[in-house]
């Protein structure tokens, strides 16, 4: 049911009421010069009295309230005598069941939307009749509570809004805080509206809102360089908001208070609103010092095998040629050598034999040797 609906959410249940309806409810009990007064709710199944003048608030049935008789119709309801009046003579307030109403009048509480949530009503034991400007006056303050209910409501959704909020920026903050890059947003004229721990640290230390937003001045920015500053118009994150342009991977370095500038690789863009204007714009640093670090190791790495392979095709080389000059010094008198026992052997002389068959194992073992040295060095000659 869409007026159930709406009556919860105003939540009206969910805190006692202020003081400004009690106030109310006095007011409409002078209005009409009646000792009882009561702002009611009226749900599927129940009345309840949020507010009771002259009497102590309470909750009865639907069937056995007075003001859901003709509550929904929007109209004021005046009863003089509700013993004379057929749709209220037999109601428990009326016959001394529940009490002795004798004169009602109620004012409807109706949204902007045209729902009627319950009444405003006044009460006595004894018969009388409102004026015109009475009815007018009750009216109208019916219509003040209808004005507290909204800003309960509004008051509520902005509180619920805030909090949502607080807890998605505080969430925000979290993430950003266990970033490793320096993560900076501004509005429109350049003033910082957030700044991540890895922002603060740019300075060597962590710090505040207004300490960041004295500090900023002093973040210098160069070329990657280090020496050349960037100018203005040409630095990513105003870049960004003046251009309406995404700047990536701008290598730059960021000047510090003490040692040497910071390399870093700048991402910046500018935040839209639902409209498409500018209202702000975020700034990341990605730290480079660790990459540079290893990109210089790596640099030294590959200078130290460089040299390594120069020096090992050195040996190489220096292998080749001692095979050469193996093979040239001693080969070549060895072979010398082998001529002359031949002929010796061949005039008979018994020894020479036994020696060129040394010499023939020591050209073997020159072989094995020379032939290894070639492997080594990839020599195949």
């Amino acid at each position: 049911m869409r007026r159930i609906a709406v009556m919860n959410a105003y939540r009206l249940f969910d805190t006692p009421p202020a003081e400004e309806l009690h106030a109310v409810a006095r007011v409409a009990a002078a209005v009409a010069g009646v000792p009882t007064a009561g702002i009611n709710l009226i749900d599927r199944n129940r009345l309840t009295q949020l507010v009771a003048v002259g009497a102590t608030p309470m909750s009865c049935p639907r069937a056995d309230s007075m003001c859901t008789v003709r509550f929904e119709s929007g109209r004021f309801t005046h009863v003089p005598d509700a013993r004379l009046d057929p749709a209220y003579r037999t109601n428990p307030w009326v016959t001394g069941e529940r009490g002795n109403v004798r004169f009602y009048a109620a004012a409807p509480l109706v949204t902007p939307a045209g729902y009627a949530l319950g009444t405003l009503c006044v009460v006595d034991d004894e018969p009388r009749a409102l004026t015109g400007d009475q009815i007018a006056r009750l009216t109208a303050l019916a219509g003040i509570v209808i004005g507290f209910f909204e800003r309960y409501r509004d008051a509520r959704i902005a509180a619920d809004l805030a909090g949502t909020i607080q807890l998605r920026y505080q969430r925000t903050e979290a993430v950003l805080d266990n970033v490793d890059s320096a993560v900076i947003a501004v509005d429109p004229s350049g003033e910082i509206t957030l700044f991540n721990k890895a922002a603060s640290r740019l300075h060597g230390e962590n710090m505040n809102g207004t300490e960041y937003q004295e500090a900023k001045a002093k973040i210098l920015l160069y070329e990657p360089d280090g020496v050349t500053p960037i100018p203005p118009e040409r630095m990513p994150l105003i870049k960004a908001i003046r251009e309406r342009v995404v700047v990536s991977r701008r290598e730059l370095a960021v000047g510090r208070p003490a040692g040497e500038p910071m390399p870093a690789r700048a991402n910046a863009r500018p935040i839209l609103d639902k409209e498409g204007l500018v209202v702000g714009g975020v700034l990341a640093l990605q730290d480079l010092t660790a990459e540079r670090t290893r990109q210089r190791l790596i640099e030294q790495a590959r200078g130290r095998l460089a040299d390594a392979n120069a020096e090992l095709r050195r040996s190489n080389t220096d292998l080749t040629n001692f095979a050469a000059a193996v093979s040239h010094d001693l080969v070549a008198p060895l072979s010398a050598v082998c001529g002359y026992l031949d002929l010796l052997a061949d005039e008979g002389h018994e020894r020479a034999g036994a020696a060129v068959a040394e010499i023939a194992r020591m050209r073997g073992v020159i072989d094995g040797l020379l032939g290894r040295a070639r492997a080594a060095s990839g020599s195949g000659s």
